[in-house]
């Protein structure tokens, strides 16, 4: 019984640590403002240009999964007070109008972009934590 125990509760901390594991990209208006695989808020952080931020045009985030087909992704955008303004579910593909991300971060400094993921399988329980993506320090 306690190998039992022992290699479930090993199964569980091998698979949540694999489920964030892979690839992202930040694009503004088609322009690479990151491409990484670490997460470090320090280093993911970029500086938005005035000019960039009034352009029509979209903020795309993406994720390449290590191990696609297991994870639902979800994105979520939060402000610098750490509160979630808008979420994307089910995808690790998203583009977003830089008219809406105006409208929702609107007298905003930062747009904090992170990530979660949830196992397709409802009867998987693992435990749920936010990676962060990227900063976007706004003019």
């Amino acid at each position: 019984m306690k190998y039992l125990i022992l290699i479930s509760s090993l199964f569980f901390t091998v698979m949540t640590a694999q489920a964030q594991t892979g690839s992202w990209k930040i694009k503004l208006n088609n322009t690479l403002l990151l491409s990484t695989t670490h997460e470090d808020e320090k280093l993911n952080s970029k500086k938005i240009k005035l000019a960039d931020w009034k352009k029509t045009g979209t903020l795309e985030v993406s994720f390449k999964e290590s191990e696609p087909d297991f994870w639902w992704r979800s994105f979520l955008f939060y402000d610098e007070q750490d509160n979630e303004l808008y979420r994307k579910d089910s995808t690790t593909l998203y583009k977003m109008p830089l008219a809406t991300l105006r409208k929702i971060f609107h007298g905003k400094k930062e747009i904090r972009i992170y990530t979660t993921v949830a196992p397709k399988d409802p009867n998987f329980a693992v435990r749920i934590r936010r990676v962060h993506l990227c900063t976007l320090r706004l003019p």
